[in-house]
């Protein structure tokens, strides 16, 4: 009994050290977040469309497409655990609009474009080695190989991820709106995306998840034919993007406090002028 209790008594002190933790700074920490959060996403892609998605239905033990689910709810927990560190992007559209609206500097989207594009690709090589199967590895790509099936997988892509973007925006940067359902508000919209182009472009809507889903399944499965379309799934986004900035630029109001100071600073010029 003496004997545990001395044991006892000599690790308290061990576990009572702080570990020694590099210390990052804001935008390191940002960075992380966005890489964490889009392997999480990548991730979950991969193993969802594996096992409960389009390529798993075989009218007996699957027959829904259950996939959007997932990955809508896990993008929803990852905007809602970092969201308040790093803006819960995920999506290099996301970062782009961010860049036209003057929230971030040019190396700084750099910053995020690369830690979303790696992460991305790490989460989707982890579904991968974890399933351990190739053969229903999912990859947007286009229905046809066809000019009006390659117009229309732009058209949509650009559409809806302006829409996606849109929805972001009002939520993440409208004055006076509370961000507690801002996740749940996302995760929905891409949800109900997913369901409603899959069956043409495959609904990726974030260059990110494209790349790194056509880059894994070329390098797994030797499957090269949709890096051929790999140019839709960021020029569709980034043409998103730029449409809902200059949506919500002109749809968004000034909120009164700005306009109010703005009257305030007029008035102080006409005094002193």
């Amino acid at each position: 009994m003496n004997a545990e209790i001395f044991a006892i008594n000599d690790v308290r002190p061990l576990l009572a050290r702080k570990v020694p933790l590099p210390r990052l700074s804001k935008y390191q920490t940002r960075y992380i977040c966005e890489g964490i959060g889009t392997f999480i996403f990548l991730l979950t892609i991969v193993l969802a469309e594996m096992n409960c998605g389009v390529s798993a239905i075989d009218n007996v033990h699957h027959t829904r497409n259950l996939a959007p689910i997932a990955e809508g709810l896990v993008l929803s927990a990852l905007i809602f655990t970092f969201g308040h560190i790093s803006g819960g992007h995920f999506n290099p559209a996301v970062s782009f609009s961010a860049l036209i609206l003057g929230e971030m500097r040019i190396e700084e989207t750099v910053a995020f474009w690369s830690a979303q594009v790696i992460g991305a690709i790490l989460g989707a090589s982890c579904g991968v080695i974890i399933s351990g199967k190739t053969h229903p590895l999912p990859a947007p790509q286009i229905y046809r190989s066809t000019p009006e099936y390659v117009l229309m997988a732009l058209i949509l892509e650009s559409i809806f991820t302006c829409f996606l973007v849109t929805v972001v925006l009002h939520i993440a940067h409208s004055q006076g709106n509370s961000d507690y359902y801002y996740g749940l508000t996302v995760g929905m919209c891409l949800m109900a995306l997913h369901y409603a182009v899959g069956g043409v472009s495959k609904g990726a809507f974030n260059p990110a998840v494209a790349t790194a889903l056509q880059f894994i399944k070329f390098i797994a499965a030797g499957y090269a034919a949709p890096l051929m379309f790999l140019w839709i799934y960021w020029t569709g986004p980034v043409l998103g993007a730029v449409g809902a900035t200059i949506l919500f630029k002109m749809t968004h109001p000034i909120p009164k406090k700005s306009e109010e100071a703005m009257q305030e600073e007029k008035t102080a010029r006409n005094l002193y002028n």
